[in-house]
């Protein structure tokens, strides 16, 4: 037996990036956004602006108290961590063109500084049907107009809020400028931007969406105040955590209606469409 082993067998094997690759197509979740980079032509340059903006935007957030729902953590010695540690302000464009291709070295895009941060977290949304809000007088955030799960291939799963979103709008005869803000979870900034250029492409609206295409979103809607990049992506709890901030965003401003999407690997998409309420019940 001994003289069947060979080197290969002991080389380590990263359970991350063994989670997250997809067993269908055999491309970790980096790769489908370098192909999704290639697609739209997504350059670098435009992936780690789209980065460091995430950062300005989160500690500008940060500085307003925009993240009032993030609770403290205490650790077992009593240490006190108030905020999220991956917000960075050294995030610049410059300093991020120095890092390395993360999934397609040496000619990818991808880097670990315009991806999300894969990071522990939690997050609670107490749901509760109308005829409750009424019976404990409950004081809603807001109000859940429809959702939508969607499918489409693995090796784009990225996409998956597009082909989610979409028919949400096409339900309630929505255009993108209908909406007031937007959260589309950055599991990538390639991922975030190639939503945005599906969106305007009139073949892939067509030949994916069965639609015209459907123009461009207002980046000054979008993650407004920064998103997985610079506040990280834990996965699991990500959904919960951006429509709890959707909701919260929107009051802040005085707007109604919101949207959050993200991508699911595997070749998923999920969306959900609120509103926030002015009138409490």
């Amino acid at each position: 037996m001994l003289a069947r082993l060979r080197p290969r067998f002991f080389a380590p094997v990263i359970g991350l990036l063994k989670g997250l690759t997809d067993p269908i197509v055999g491309l970790s979740m980096g790769q489908t956004a370098e192909e999704l980079a290639t697609r739209f032509g997504i350059d670098r340059q435009a992936m780690d602006a789209y980065a460091a903006e995430s950062h300005a935007r989160a500690l500008q957030a940060r500085r307003r108290g925009a993240f009032d729902e993030i609770l403290p953590l205490i650790d077992t010695h009593g240490g006190h961590y108030a905020d999220d540690d991956g917000v960075r302000a050294d995030a610049t464009p410059e300093r991020l063109a120095r890092l390395r291709p993360a999934f397609d070295p040496p000619f990818g895009n991808i880097t670990a500084g315009n991806s999300s941060q894969i990071t522990d977290g939690a997050a609670l949304l107490l749901l509760a049907s109308r005829q409750a809000v009424r019976r404990w007088g409950l004081q809603p955030l807001g109000r859940i107009l429809d959702t939508q799960w969607a499918g489409l291939d693995p090796a784009r799963m990225g996409l998956g809020p597009v082909h989610a979103a979409t028919p949400l709008l096409q339900r309630h005869g929505l255009s993108l400028a209908d909406i007031d803000l937007w959260e589309i979870n950055e599991a990538f900034a390639a991922q975030v931007l190639a939503c945005l250029s599906a969106w305007q492409d009139e073949d892939y609206c067509r030949q994916h969406l069965g639609s015209p295409a459907w123009g461009s979103l207002d980046r000054q809607r979008l993650n407004v105040d920064g998103g997985a990049i610079a506040l990280g992506h834990p996965v699991g709890a990500s959904g919960a955590r951006i429509v709890l901030h959707l909701l919260r965003a929107l009051q802040a401003r005085g707007l109604r209606r919101g949207m959050a999407a993200l991508c699911i690997g595997g070749g998923q998409g999920g969306a959900m469409l609120v509103e926030t309420l002015k009138d409490t019940p």
